[in-house]
């Protein structure tokens, strides 16, 4: 029997694909949408459909990485990162010393060696001979111009006079009756010494250190000596037997000239 040639519709039907046959052959039937109700209900059965679906799920970025400098001296060995330091509050207050930091810090003091050692412990309270201040046997010049200032206020006042001063002023010269107008009397002294709050007979011995005259009234070195010897009483030191020339000296000192120590 002779094979018959293809024909050209036989050979086109043939290239295409099964799927493309099978639509050609049933083909879909789309009822077409004639009334509005039918419209409205295709409308929220697509509504209720995209809402039921499931929304796709955001993926987060991964973290960026930290950038690492890399340092220009490659090392054979590995060094393990410091820890963090902790930002605490700022200390305002002074640290109380206890008795290991102390020891601590003599022991890192570069001078320690040099320091010197107290075998015994000094007592806060506790009196030393070697301590107590040396008597000074001579007036300052800022005592002394202190001094001079209390005279100056109170010299001449409620002076009186015997029957025989009285005499030898009149036929004095000018000079002499100054230095009478320039000396202190025993009562203003007496008032004026008793505002140190010493005892009488401390104020007492005092006058018969610096009264060389005996005559009821000091003279300007005298008074300032006097007063110079209440505050030395008052600094706690005891009073001398007698007064030395240093002392004299130091309250005398020359008018006009002022000598440079």
């Amino acid at each position: 029997m002779p094979i018959r040639p293809l024909s050209r519709s036989s050979t086109i039907q043939s290239a295409r694909s099964v799927q493309a046959q099978f639509n050609q052959a049933y083909p879909r039937r789309m009822t077409p949408l004639t009334t509005g109700h039918q419209l409205a209900n295709a409308l929220v059965a697509s509504s209720l459909a995209s809402s039921r679906a499931p929304s796709p799920t955001r993926l987060e970025p991964p973290p960026v990485p930290h950038h690492r400098r890399k340092s220009h001296h490659t090392l054979g060995f590995g060094r393990t990162p410091s820890p963090a330091k902790g930002a605490g509050m700022l200390q305002t207050l002074r640290p109380q010393n206890s008795s290991s930091s102390s020891d601590s810090d003599d022991e890192l003091h570069p001078y320690r060696r040099h320091k010197k050692k107290r075998l015994v412990r000094k007592h806060p309270n506790k009196h030393h001979e070697g301590d107590r201040k040396r008597w000074r046997d001579a007036v300052t010049e800022r005592e002394r111009k202190r001094y001079e200032g209390v005279w100056a206020a109170n010299k001449g006042m409620h002076i009186s006079l015997t029957a025989e001063e009285q005499e030898l002023s009149r036929h004095a010269t000018d000079a002499g009756q100054a230095a009478i107008a320039d000396q202190v009397s025993n009562i203003v002294t007496r008032e004026i010494w008793s505002r140190s709050r010493l005892p009488e007979a401390t104020l007492e011995t005092v006058w018969d250190l610096v009264d060389n005259r005996s005559i009821g009234r000091l003279n300007k070195m005298e008074f300032v000596v006097g007063l110079w010897l209440i505050d030395q009483r008052l600094k706690g030191r005891k009073l001398p037997v007698r007064i030395t020339e240093s002392i004299w000296d130091s309250v005398r000192g020359m008018q006009g000239i002022k000598i440079r120590k």
